[in-house]
C-alpha cells in the first residue's frame, strides 16, 4: 500500500496487517505469494499485471485519491479576465475528460481481470455498511483533528 498513515489505519481497523513498500517490491512479493493482497484501482492492478496473481478482487471503494490542480492566486488574479475564464473552462473540461477516461479504464481493466479467470466481488449494501462501521474510528479521529467545519465543507 501507499506510504499513508490513513491507509495503514484503515486496514488495521479492518483487521489486516498493512505493509508499506515500494510497488516493485510488492509486485515481486505478490508473485512469490509472500503477501496476500494489494490495494489499487482495477486499472493499476492490470497495468502492473497483478491480476495474474490474485484470483479475487473486491470493489470496496475504500479510498478516493484526487489529483488537485493548483494555481498561484496572486498570479491568477492578475491575469486578464478572458484568460481567467479560459483557464476555468479548460480545467472544467480536463476534469470531465479525466473522469470519463477513468470510467473507461476501469471498465477495460475489469474485462481484462475477468478474462484472466479472476472473480470480482462487489459489496452488498449490508457489507458496505459493515465496512463503514469498521472504519468509523478513523473518521472520528479525523473530525477531532480537523474540526467539524472542514467536514461540513465537503458534506461529510
Amino acid at each position: 500500500m501507499l506510504p499513508s498513515a490513513v491507509q495503514a489505519r484503515t486496514f488495521e481497523l479492518l483487521g489486516a496487517l498493512p505493509k508499506r513498500m515500494d510497488l516493485t517490491e510488492a509486485i515481486e512479493m505478490i508473485k512469490a505469494g509472500t503477501i496476500d493482497a494489494q490495494e489499487n484501482p482495477l486499472s493499476n492492478t492490470v497495468t502492473y499485471g497483478v491480476h495474474k496473481f490474485h484470483r479475487f478482487h473486491t470493489l470496496s471503494n475504500h479510498f478516493y485519491i484526487s489529483r488537485p490542480i493548483f494555481l498561484h492566486r496572486t498570479a491568477f488574479d492578475a491575469w486578464p479576465a478572458e484568460l481567467q475564464r479560459a483557464m476555468r473552462g479548460a480545467i472544467k473540461d480536463a476534469i470531465a475528460f479525466q473522469r470519463e477516461l477513468h470510467v473507461q479504464e476501469e471498465a477495460d481493466a475489469r474485462r481484462a481481470i475477468e478474462a484472466q479467470g479472476c472473480e470480482i466481488v462487489e459489496l452488498t449494501a449490508g457489507e458496505h455498511g459493515a465496512f463503514a462501521a469498521a472504519v468509523q474510528p478513523l473518521l472520528d479521529e479525523a473530525r477531532a483533528t480537523y474540526g467539524r467545519e472542514l467536514f461540513e465543507l465537503v458534506g461529510v
